[in-house]
């Protein structure tokens, strides 16, 4: 059984607690105009350029047998023609040019796992998995959550939450430790528009994770300007938690960086703001979460 990974970071301090390797699943079911990982969002593999990587020796427009190779082009790769035979990536000297998406089978991905089990060990650390989302690959989570638990490694789940429940909760759930789980927007309406789908699904999902406590969670909000960081949103959100009895939060600061990320994989973004988070954005937030537990930013 085989699944597209993006990315697999060692040595990850920032996705759960303790030192963590953190698992990439390519593919998700929401579309957020904001995404931090772009290069995720389709579950099919892609191509991805870089182009401070670029020596500009044109070897890749030379071996490319489909013409998809523009090297007067920003994005370098026309991908209505290119077919991902990969010669432009085998060619080139300087990796300017790399699969985004790559089969690894259950035994391959375990044992890259498990050279880093005496960090996790020592630290409180363990696996998280992350995406895109990982929820849309479950039976191969299944089997790979059972060859973890085995090992008796802590599972963190960093999810969506637009999930069939039925089949999360005999599946995965099960064999979690911690889940992030993001709510982005609450008005129904709005989440369809910045996100490509209705929230319904997402917080029936949430609502019964936290009904039945079999595992900590802790819900996150990213903070995305104008959108998910609107004033009446992150009011409607946090009485929506209260309502829960929720006192601990994720609260995510907005990262202009993932912008460089759509031009290598030939995507224009509909989402442009290249600046952090203001002093006084951040103050305006931390004043209306104010009841609640959560790591300064």
């Amino acid at each position: 059984m085989n699944t597209l990974i993006v990315d697999v970071k060692r040595n990850s301090l920032d996705d759960g607690p303790g030192i963590r390797t953190v698992i990439f699943f390519k593919g998700c079911p929401l579309s957020c105009v904001w995404c931090q990982n772009p290069e995720t969002k389709l579950a099919t593999q892609e191509i991805s350029f870089n182009k401070e990587d670029c020596m500009n020796c044109n070897k890749c427009f030379e071996v490319c047998e489909k013409g998809a190779i523009d090297p007067t082009s920003e994005y370098r790769i026309d991908r209505d023609k290119c077919n991902l035979c990969g010669k432009c990536i085998e060619i080139c000297p300087n990796e300017a040019l790399k699969f985004a998406g790559k089969e690894y089978d259950i035994k391959t991905l375990t044992t890259l796992v498990l050279r880093d089990k005496v960090f996790y060990d020592n630290s409180g650390g363990g696996v998280t998995l992350s995406g895109g989302e990982p929820t849309l690959h479950m039976d191969y989570i299944h089997q790979l959550l059972k060859e973890f638990k085995k090992e008796n490694i802590h599972v963190c789940l960093e999810t969506c939450g637009y999930y069939n429940r039925e089949k999360f909760n005999n599946l995965i759930l099960p064999y979690l430790d911690l889940i992030y789980f993001d709510l982005k927007i609450f008005e129904s309406d709005l989440h369809k528009k910045y996100c490509g789908v209705s929230n319904n699904i997402i917080l029936q999902n949430f609502e019964d994770l936290i009904k039945n406590q079999q595992v900590e969670i802790l819900p996150r909000i990213p903070l995305i300007p104008n959108i998910t960081a609107r004033t009446k949103n992150l009011e409607n959100l946090r009485n929506y938690l209260q309502s829960l009895k929720i006192v601990k939060i994720g609260l995510l600061p907005y990262n202009p960086l993932w912008l460089s990320k759509t031009k290598s994989i030939g995507v224009k973004a509909n989402y442009n703001r290249t600046n952090w988070l203001e002093k006084e954005e951040k103050e305006v937030i931390k004043k209306i979460f104010s009841s609640f537990e959560f790591k300064d930013f």
